[in-house]
């Protein structure tokens, strides 16, 4: 993964996550994830959302006792085209939790940058290998759409 396509996976929207939840579809919308035509794109949300989740890093707010994975399950088999998918995309907001949030905090990363952080992307990715869910795999929930 390039330092410009960590910035925008992952540096940009999990700063933009710590100060309020949003959508995976409103946290990607510079990829389209909401016109459901770029599949690869649609499952790099969703790919995102589980490497936070798997490491305890961020939850959906919808529902907070519902397992985040169980969420991302759900999206997976929903294109976010037509109305009651695309609600689902919209309604579950994904937020960091104190874990996440002390990460961010660690890194300086609570003022927006356009520069990736050295150290916040060597954490991340190691948080990531740890868990299993490092940048070689993908596709954890493959979309079914």
């Amino acid at each position: 993964m390039t330092d410009r396509e960590f910035w925008e996976w992952y540096q940009d929207p999990m700063t933009d996550i710590y100060y309020e939840p949003c959508s995976l579809t409103g946290l990607f919308a510079r990829f389209h994830v909401i016109s459901g035509r770029d599949k690869e794109n649609i499952q790099g949300a969703l790919d995102f959302a589980y490497r936070l989740a798997k490491c305890s890093l961020a939850k959906f707010d919808l529902v907070p006792d519902e397992d985040p994975l169980s969420i991302i399950d759900k999206l997976s088999k929903n294109i976010p085209t037509d109305a009651e998918a695309r609600w689902l995309w919209e309604n579950h907001l994904f937020y960091l939790v104190e874990k996440g949030m002390t990460l961010i905090e660690e890194c300086n990363l609570k003022e927006e940058t356009e520069e990736v952080s050295p150290l916040f992307k060597a954490k991340l990715t190691a948080m990531f290998e740890e868990h299993g869910v490092g940048f070689d795999k993908k596709a954890f929930v493959p979309i079914q759409f």
